[in-house]
């Protein structure tokens, strides 16, 4: 399942990903988990390649040069949430309506609403993002 993160009211596109979903009939509330799941995973991987050495190439260099940087401070590893705290956090922003899911298009307004996933599906998540002043 391709899995599609906009933030409303923000310009910047995040890419989609593909998070491994069996097709078949699910509810939200089991594919925010999986969802969850996957990008813990993901973080993991990334505070992993953050810890590894980089060389600077004589590309890296002349961007450098450019940008008054040559590179990056170290930073300190985060220690991600359990997956029980962030799955109950993702279930609970979803009731109190701080996100929209849609699969395949169609809004699913019920943690317990039944979809039916394809290979081909695609889950859409938009955050509400409050307009200034209101």
């Amino acid at each position: 399942m391709i899995v599609e993160a906009r933030v409303v009211g923000r310009p910047q596109e995040l890419e989609d990903r593909d998070v491994p979903v069996a097709p078949g009939i699910v509810t939200v509330r089991e594919l925010i988990g999986t969802l969850v799941r996957d990008e813990l995973d993901s973080f993991e991987q990334r505070q992993r390649e953050r810890s590894l050495l980089r060389v600077l190439t004589p590309a890296d260099l002349v961007r450098g040069v450019d940008a008054g940087k040559y590179a990056a401070e170290p930073k300190q590893s985060q220690t991600p949430p359990s997956y029980d705290a962030a799955y109950e956090r993702a279930l609970e922003a979803f009731a109190d309506g701080l996100y929209f899911v849609f699969v395949d298009d169609v809004q699913v307004e019920s943690l317990d609403e039944p979809v039916v996933v394809r290979e081909t599906s695609r889950m859409r998540l938009v955050r509400l993002v409050a307009l200034a002043g209101g």
